[in-house]
């Protein structure tokens, strides 16, 4: 949020300086819009509630394809009620992460890795498939950064620092 923050201030920085120097109006709406896209919620660049659940359910797939991290994947998909619980927290988290309306109702990240022994190694392996999701989902490039802000601002979290 911080970083969506600097941007419009950067953005609105940079209006105002044409404004003042009488560029054209053309120019101006042209930044406005820029303007409008910054504002745009985490949640509503990923394509909302529907975008969110197609994410999360390809970031499972890719992370039960992973064999770094399959592992750790497969007894979740292993037991069908366990999985849509899973993907539910998961959509909510994100959700709730993003923006977007959700309650998260699961576990603190911390108390929901405990006993995982998550590496480093792991956790970039969880990282890149999340990233290359992102990408396959057409997520712009700054949402993209955005999204990679928040997942390691959250590794502490999840491999136990």
């Amino acid at each position: 949020m911080k970083t969506i923050n600097l941007v419009s201030i950067v953005v609105l920085s940079i209006l105002l300086f044409n404004c003042s120097n009488k560029k054209e109006a053309n120019q101006i709406e042209n930044q406005e819009v820029t303007i409008a896209e910054v504002d745009k919620s985490l949640f509503v660049r990923l394509g909302g509630e529907t975008g969110i659940s197609s994410i999360v359910d390809d970031i499972l797939k890719s992370h039960l394809d992973n064999p770094e991290i399959r592992h750790v994947f497969l007894p979740i998909a292993e037991n069908p009620q366990r999985l849509e619980s899973f993907k539910t927290h998961v959509k909510q988290f994100l959700s709730a992460g993003t923006g977007g309306g959700a309650a998260y109702m699961g576990k603190d990240l911390p108390t929901a890795h405990k006993g995982l022994n998550t590496s480093e190694k792991e956790f970039m392996a969880a990282v890149d498939d999340i990233l290359g999701v992102l990408a396959k989902h057409n997520i712009d490039e700054e949402t993209q950064k955005d999204m990679l802000f928040i997942l390691y601002s959250l590794k502490g979290a999840v491999i136990g620092l």
